[in-house]
């Protein structure tokens, strides 16, 4: 009988062991997609230069450090800083900066992990074509409320909050909103969500196709493998978060767009490919132009290459 006693006592052995498998996965996991939806308050970010192996160890086990994006510099020239509510009830922060003979109003959307302040060249790009601009903190960002981003998925309710504000201000006014990466699809939810938001044009850079597309490029950027941790990240990321991330799916938002479309897409991004660009610009249904970027990345592309962009943008907004 001792045979069998020994046998009984590797498989608890082995049990025991895949279950504290098991357990580590979902530690990791939680914590991976927690720090992707969450930030820091103490603002802590990933140092520069390559991370040590002790550091590495820490990022797979503890999730990446996620610090809040601080607010950058207010614009060097007179401006308003006002404050909208969004339909949840969460407080927005924003510039406004109006010009004189103003053409109409830009609205700009900042990315994943960033503000208001680092649209500040874009902001004075469409100021100098006679648009006056509102560059708005999303939710957990900068002099807005909250420590937290959905991605795009609630941050359509900003847009539609500041497209409000701006609305109110001059009913016949041109509104044309603008939106870089996560800010993009944000502007493409929000079409699809609020039909009354009929804005005169979008400008969108380089925005993702899904939710899992995105947790692809964030995964590439820290040379970990896509799959299967996309996809478990994203479903965690869902318990988490409260909305099915799976259904957080661009190319299905701009399905609902009809309003002329001017999307940009840098060549070189590693984070977005150009089949998640040419998906979503096939899918938009409206009047579209699409321009490409030969030496951009993941990046502003006004500052990689200013004359083309000024270019592009001053011919789709005449």
């Amino acid at each position: 009988m001792q045979p069998i006693k020994r046998k009984r006592n590797w498989t608890g052995r082995i049990a025991w062991a895949l279950a504290g498998l098991l357990a580590l996965c979902s530690f990791v996991l939680f914590n991976q997609a927690y720090h992707f939806t969450h930030f820091d308050v103490a603002g802590d970010r990933l140092p520069p230069g390559p991370p040590s192996a002790l550091a590495m160890a820490k990022y797979a086990l503890l999730g990446v450090p996620n610090g809040r994006p601080i607010d950058g510099p207010a614009p060097d020239t007179v401006y308003q800083d006002v404050t909208f509510t969004a339909a949840d009830g969460t407080h927005l922060a924003a510039w406004y900066v109006p010009v004189d003979k103003s053409r109409g109003t830009v609205a700009l959307f900042h990315g994943y992990h960033s503000q208001r302040g680092g649209l500040d060249t874009e902001a004075k790009s469409f100021r100098k074509l006679g648009f006056s601009t509102l560059q708005v903190d999303f939710r957990g960002s900068g002099a807005s409320e909250g420590n937290y981003t959905s991605v795009g998925y609630e941050e359509a309710q900003d847009v539609k909050a500041a497209y409000d504000w701006v609305f109110r201000q001059n009913v016949n006014q041109k509104i044309y909103l603008f939106g870089t990466s996560m800010g993009a699809v944000s502007v493409l939810r929000g079409i699809k969500q609020f039909p009354t938001m009929q804005p005169q044009g979008l400008i969108l850079e380089c925005p993702f196709a899904s939710l899992i597309d995105a947790s692809k490029g964030r995964l590439r950027s820290l040379n970990k493998p896509e799959e299967p941790l996309a996809h478990l990240i994203v479903f965690t990321g869902s318990l988490q978060n409260g909305f099915w991330g799976f259904n957080h799916d661009a190319v299905a938002y701009a399905r609902a767009v009809r309003v002329p479309t001017l999307l940009q897409w840098g060549e070189q991004d590693p984070r977005v490919t150009r089949q998640e660009t040419e998906a979503i610009y096939a899918a938009i249904r409206g009047p579209k132009q699409l321009v490409t970027y030969p030496t951009a990345k993941h990046e502003s592309y006004v500052r990689n290459n200013p004359a083309r962009w000024r270019a592009s943008v001053a011919g789709f907004l005449k």
